[in-house]
């Protein structure tokens, strides 16, 4: 009887490795396009928000180092599909580095959301608050704390001293549930309930937006002031619309991946083999959705930032032009190419807009077309 309980066991053993392995084969590569889409798409919100049009704002900061947090996260990931290693010490490593980033990145979502909060509410304090060197100043207490605070949570969810004597990285014994309630409320829950003053947000900025309007209207005497205040205002508007709008995608991306990583929870100690098949699908399904949402800001910002739109296009023809430069110059060996441009010749509307330092007021370089002016 013992014999064939035991043989049983070995055959759905082996059944649960051979669905893991078809099953990790299937999302393999759309992990690895999740993994290289957002670390591209990352990689140009530093370029783009960097300009010098954009990265004297509070908000840049806080979008520059979004990114940076988006880019570890993604890269961890693409280090576990990778595997480098089995080593305790570098499982260990990667998953506190995974979780760091994690809870880096949406909370640095919940500290835009207090910066956008004071511009509206308050904009005379903003001017005094919301600076570069205060956003700076924040990030880098904020990270701070978050590594003390992680390192000491990290001792205690994962037994450290049996990792180093098995070679493996595991959560203590008992602490799996705990664990679990854990990273869904401080990564998630509690992020998401944060992010709702940005509803009463986009209310108090468009009701500033058109009284602003009526007082314009109101009095001729000051009109050229209050066109300053709309346009200022505008801008503003424009900012917050941006953020609020990758605040929004947060929910987009982690409401389905919560529900799925809680699910989760119902067939944690089930031996089912049905349940424990699901248990793994809904698994690794919930960590593709919450990628999701660090792989996915620059289409965000593109879709709802009108001025990082432009200077998104602006990067793009810079690049182009300069490309074009190199490879004429250094692959074609053309080294008139860039004579010709000077001399007034028909030249292409990327080669117009290259990234130089001579006048924008030059007949021989002609203004671009995509206007640009600090957020």
């Amino acid at each position: 009887m013992s014999n064939s309980s035991s043989l049983n066991y070995t055959k759905k053993i082996e059944e649960i490795n051979r669905f893991i392995k078809s099953f990790n084969a299937k999302i393999f590569f759309l992990e690895i396009f999740i993994v290289l889409f957002g670390l591209l798409g990352n990689i140009l919100v530093l370029i783009v928000i960097n300009r010098r049009s954009l990265k004297n704002t509070s908000s840049s900061v806080f979008i520059t180092y979004l990114a940076i947090f988006d880019i570890s996260v993604l890269l961890s990931h693409g280090i576990n599909l990778a595997r480098f290693s089995e080593t305790a010490v570098f499982e260990c490593s990667l998953y506190f580095f995974t979780d760091l980033s994690t809870f880096c990145a949406n909370w640095v979502l919940v500290i835009i959301t207090i910066e956008r909060c004071v511009v509206v509410y308050s904009p005379f304090y903003a001017k005094r608050l919301c600076t570069v060197s205060s956003a700076r100043r924040a990030i880098y207490i904020f990270f701070g704390l978050s590594v003390i605070a992680f390192s000491i949570n990290f001792s205690i969810f994962y037994d450290l001293k049996a990792a180093f004597k098995n070679s493996t990285c595991r959560i203590r014994k008992n602490f799996g549930l705990s664990h679990r309630l854990y990273q869904s409320l401080l990564f998630y829950i509690v992020p998401a309930l944060f992010l709702l003053p940005n509803i009463f947000t986009i209310y108090a900025l468009c009701r500033r937006t058109h009284k602003l309007s009526e007082a314009s209207l109101k009095n001729d005497r000051n009109l050229d002031m209050r066109i300053s205040d709309v346009n200022s205002n505008k801008k503003q508007r424009q900012l917050t619309i941006m953020l609020v709008t990758i605040s929004l995608s947060f929910y987009l991306f982690t409401i389905p991946g919560m529900i799925m990583y809680l699910i989760e929870i119902y067939a944690l100690k089930s031996r089912d083999i049905n349940k424990i098949k699901l248990k793994f699908i809904l698994a690794q399904l919930s960590v593709i959705v919450l990628q999701l949402n660090n792989a996915t800001n620059f289409l965000f910002y593109c879709f709802a930032g009108h001025r990082f739109r432009q200077a998104a296009v602006q990067t793009y023809y810079g690049y182009s032009a300069l490309s074009k430069t190199f490879f004429h110059h250094y692959i074609l060996r053309n080294k008139e190419y860039g004579y010709a441009r000077a001399y007034g010749h028909p030249v292409s509307h990327s080669a117009q807009t290259a990234l130089t330092n001579r006048s924008s007021t030059s007949p021989y370089y002609p203004r671009s077309p995509y206007k640009t002016s600090p957020l």
